[in-house]
């Protein structure tokens, strides 16, 4: 019989910090685990939010992990989502391997006995294969469980190693790729080019050297998850690199030429995988292709050390896609829970989902009276939209 235990204060997660990144591991999902979560949590959540870890147990042992929190969302309804989501993928609910099912009905079962109750459940950047959110809308506790839906899909970018030598992996590149590679690589080394990984010490300057490298990439192109947290990013880097660094799991590769930072790359790593976060790079370098040289030698980085994954972040960017050799798409979802506040997060949340299909389920799971409401809440805000042109 499993157990589950809904941690609420941060010190109560110390003696579980050891298992937990344990299982993080076994999951072959680095982003998942304590160290980087943790910062995130402390740095970067939702002012006012609450801690909400579902810890599930097998007797003593660690067999699934839930790393939620509760924060107000659109309309004052209550929002559940995975710490640290807007900063890499895959994030997903931990399982030990063979046990995906006890442990989702065990995990759904605390949510829906969790407060302040949850009207939306959030799972974002999370594996689509996996199948989180039917697998915990199907273990709902009562009569009638969650709308479901997933409301947007992103490819990610893989390189799997299979076990292969640096050679192996090049010779199975196309002529060109390793062409262009070859000279590339020439022309950094005859710069004085050179890579090196932060350390403890130099931990502080190579973050700062990354947001403004960053910044200074992202600088009238849209919007940076990374710039939007200001200084809550840099002192979030630290801490999570702090906890990290020491082990190699916290990766933070700056590009030199002579000494002089040109681009910065943040890799999580761990169990045998690395996941790409994010970089920046100084486009005065542009004709070195400064995104291509760093992806290279992390991918023969990640050979040398026998590991079997380098995840390079959602989307599709050539710069990714030139070395992929797999694709692992990544899905948002949402489970929007039954209660009286059902029509009003349908009504906020349909327009991310098709709207036949959320008609469709909000005929099966709402009362008469509750899809009268829908349709109001629903005319009014069509009124606002129609107003605001």
């Amino acid at each position: 019989m499993l157990a589950t235990d809904v941690i609420d204060e941060l010190d109560a997660l110390d003696g579980l910090r050891a298992d937990w990144d344990e299982l993080a591991l076994a999951c072959e999902l680095p982003l998942m685990a304590p160290g980087w979560l943790l910062a995130w949590w402390r740095h970067i959540a939702p002012q006012h939010a609450l801690l909400r870890v579902i810890a599930v147990r097998d007797g003593a042992r660690l067999v699934g992990l839930a790393p939620f929190y509760a924060a107000a969302g659109r309309g004052g309804r209550v929002d559940y989502r995975l710490l640290g989501v807007g900063l890499g993928a895959p994030l997903a609910p931990l399982s030990r391997p063979g046990q995906r099912a006890p442990v989702a009905r065990a995990i759904a079962q605390a949510l829906g006995r969790a407060r302040p109750r949850a009207d939306l459940v959030g799972l974002q950047g999370t594996p689509l294969f996996s199948r989180w959110h039917v697998a915990l809308a199907e273990a709902w506790p009562g009569r009638v469980g969650p709308m479901s839906g997933v409301y947007r899909e992103r490819a990610l970018p893989t390189v799997v190693f299979g076990g292969k030598s640096r050679e192996q992996w090049l010779a199975g590149r196309s002529s060109k790729f390793r062409s262009s590679m070859r000279r590339l690589a020439r022309r950094f080394s005859e710069r004085g080019g050179s890579w090196r990984m932060s350390t403890a010490s130099a931990l502080r300057e190579d973050v700062e050297a990354f947001l403004r490298l960053h910044a200074a990439r992202w600088r009238g192109r849209g919007h940076s998850t990374v710039l939007a947290s200001g200084a809550r990013m840099h002192d979030m880097l630290l801490d999570a690199g702090r906890a990290m660094v020491g082990a190699e799991r916290f990766r933070l590769w700056m590009t030199e030429i002579d000494g002089q930072a040109i681009a910065a790359d943040i890799y999580v790593c761990g169990g045998g995988v690395a996941v790409g976060i994010n970089s920046g790079w100084d486009e005065r370098w542009k004709p070195l292709s400064p995104p291509l040289l760093a992806t290279l030698h992390t991918i023969e980085d990640c050979i040398a050390r026998g590991e079997r994954r380098l995840d390079l972040g959602p989307g599709s960017e050539s710069h990714k896609t030139r070395f992929a050799d797999a694709d692992n798409p990544v899905g948002w979802a949402v489970l929007m829970t039954p209660g009286r506040r059902l029509p009003q997060t349908l009504a906020l949340t349909a327009p991310l989902l098709a709207g036949s299909a959320a008609g469709s389920l909000a005929k099966r799971v709402l009362t008469r009276e509750q899809v009268d409401a829908l349709r109001a809440l629903r005319s009014r805000a069509d009124r606002g939209i129609a107003r605001s042109r």
